[in-house]
């Protein structure tokens, strides 16, 4: 909702009522489940909820879905929906779900997200899904794309989200394949100058293989270019999150802190994350991940 409540009724069920879910009800929803068109699995999975559930389920699942997006009520539903999509459909890429990447790519283009942009964010969920990611990604959408059309909405983003390409660059000479003493200086210090330090996993590469962390850096910093730059934290939770990697999920919220993402829109990642992937288990990887940084947001994280 628009003022980041969950409704009394959503999507033909009463939340109101979580002792019965009428045929009325049951009917409505699925006519909900049908409106947008895309692939039905929404009305499959609704469906065995709806007849295996009992009455609570569906609404108690349909509530948690409402209140992932926390207190996100300053921001449209355009913009919600954008920042819910983008996130699940990166994880589907990784997961191979086919069916969840054409219909990601259907919800992001009614928001007014076109083809370029959403191949966006498959390219960077590339950097975790490699060229598995990309097989599943043309078998769900690669017959459609080239007719997929300009939006008929314009997309909006969060406030102080901008295209910056420039800032995923950390200074590499490309103009050659090895890693050199200036590409080493350079990269340590974009990372101590924006996130506050060396991750692990950059140092180990530099130690052994840093010619390769040069090439695959390349990818990284060129995979968004039209999008907000706050698009590559923000999947990253996402990514991480389904991973349950403690020090990716610090390395990547350190990030979206650093590029102007908010407190309540990270805590909307982890929680989506919860929701569709991880279960409550996935609240032990952001527990020891980040709970110091959402505690002192606004303060210097030690």
């Amino acid at each position: 909702m628009a003022d980041g409540t969950v409704p009394n009724m959503a999507r033909g069920l009463d939340l109101a009522d979580l002792d019965e879910t009428t045929p009325g009800e049951i009917d409505a929803h699925l006519v909900n489940c049908w409106e947008i068109r895309g692939p039905i699995y929404d009305m499959y999975a609704s469906s065995l909820m709806l007849d295996y559930g009992g009455p609570a389920f569906i609404k108690h699942h349909t509530m948690a879905s409402f209140e992932t997006e926390g207190d996100l009520g300053n921001l449209s539903p355009v913009c919600r929906t954008i920042l819910r999509a983008t996130h699940t459909m990166s994880a589907y890429v990784t997961v191979g779900w086919e069916t969840g990447i054409r219909n990601e790519f259907n919800v992001l283009r009614s928001v007014g997200v076109p083809a370029e942009q959403s191949m966006e964010v498959v390219l960077f969920s590339q950097l975790y899904a490699g060229m598995r990611g990309l097989g599943h990604t043309y078998r769900a959408v690669g017959d459609f794309l080239p007719a997929y059309g300009e939006p008929k909405v314009a997309a909006e983003f969060p406030p102080g989200w901008e295209v910056d390409p420039e800032a995923f660059k950390a200074g590499l000479d490309y103009s050659v394949p090895e890693f050199t003493a200036d590409d080493r200086r350079n990269l340590t210090d974009w990372y101590e100058r924006t996130i506050g330090y060396v991750p692990d996993s950059i140092s180990f590469g530099l130690q052994y293989h840093a010619d390769f962390l040069k090439a695959n850096r390349g990818k990284w910093e060129t995979a968004i270019r039209t999008l907000p730059k706050q698009f590559a934290p923000h999947l990253m939770i996402r990514q991480n999150m389904v991973a349950g990697n403690v020090e990716g999920v610090r390395e990547s919220v350190l990030l979206a802190k650093a590029w102007g993402v908010t407190r309540e829109i990270v805590i909307m990642g982890i929680s989506g994350s919860v929701m569709y992937f991880n279960g409550f288990e996935g609240y032990y990887t952001a527990a020891k991940a980040v709970e110091d940084i959402l505690d002192n947001w606004d303060g210097e994280v030690e």
